[in-house]
């Protein structure tokens, strides 16, 4: 197909449309091309576009066996190729969000370079931190108020409406606990799960495999070291259910 009747800009947005599958089928090949006329035509964010995707959720091969362990919760070495350029990616991504703002023009499309398929609803505000953006699960309406740190080399899903406070981090890597295991390059990662209408008070940490049910509150400061189950208010370290909500 000719896209030179197009300009840089159209190309762009139909580009990205067909990478994402937002209102067509999702088809990589259409995206490359028309990202890369983009970029030739000067497009100032085509050619990072494209180039991510590559780094997204790699394919079932043979040579991905580390970014398979990783999302799996096995031991994995994080030093692996794959997982390095993902690793880039994604720090390239949050440098370049950070420097934007939810006042700029081109605060949805960092945050979606940043995160790839984040709803349209959600909000972040920056500075925000994460190891790959491609394991952040987002519902609609999410809200992630300042100074944000999620590292997902497990997945971290977090539910419909849920509002995240300030200063929160939600990790899902852990190390080994052998002390020799710790000097290589290796680690492991555990998925989190937060359910819809959650509400995280401010300085909140939640640890690798933990998962909050639906309607909970963790107040300020907490350290969730287990699951909370929904429809309480938990707090404390370790974190504690108070009181049931309903």
């Amino acid at each position: 197909m000719n896209y030179t009747e197009y300009d840089a800009e159209t190309l762009f947005s139909v580009g990205r449309r067909f990478l994402n599958g937002d209102c067509v089928e999702k088809d990589i090949a259409k995206a490359k091309a028309m990202l890369g006329r983009a970029a030739e035509m000067g497009h100032p964010l085509a050619r990072k576009l494209m180039d991510s995707i590559v780094e997204d959720i790699p394919e079932e091969t043979d040579d991905m066996t580390e970014w398979n362990k990783m999302r799996s919760g096995e031991m994995y070495d994080w030093t692996d190729p794959v997982i390095d350029r993902s690793l880039t990616r994604s720090r390239l991504a949050c440098e370049k969000f950070n420097k934007s703002g939810i006042d700029h023009d081109d605060y949805r499309s960092v945050l979606e370079e940043m995160i790839p398929n984040v709803p349209k609803s959600v909000t972040i505000l920056p500075p925000f931190h994460c190891d790959h953006g491609n394991g952040l699960h987002l519902g609609e309406g999410v809200f992630v108020n300042y100074n944000g740190t999620f590292l997902d080399a497990g997945d971290i899903t977090i539910g419909a409406h849920t509002l995240i406070g300030p200063n929160c981090s939600l990790y899902t890597p852990q190390h080994p606990l052998d002390y020799l295991q710790r000097r290589k390059t290796v680690e492991s990662a555990f998925p989190i799960k937060i359910g819809d209408d959650c509400w995280l008070g401010g300085n909140v940490t939640v640890c690798p495999g933990v998962t909050i049910g639906d309607r909970t509150v963790i107040g300020a400061g907490s350290v969730v070291t287990h699951d909370i189950p929904s429809d309480c208010l938990a707090a404390g370290n370790p974190c504690k259910v108070i009181r049931q909500l309903i």
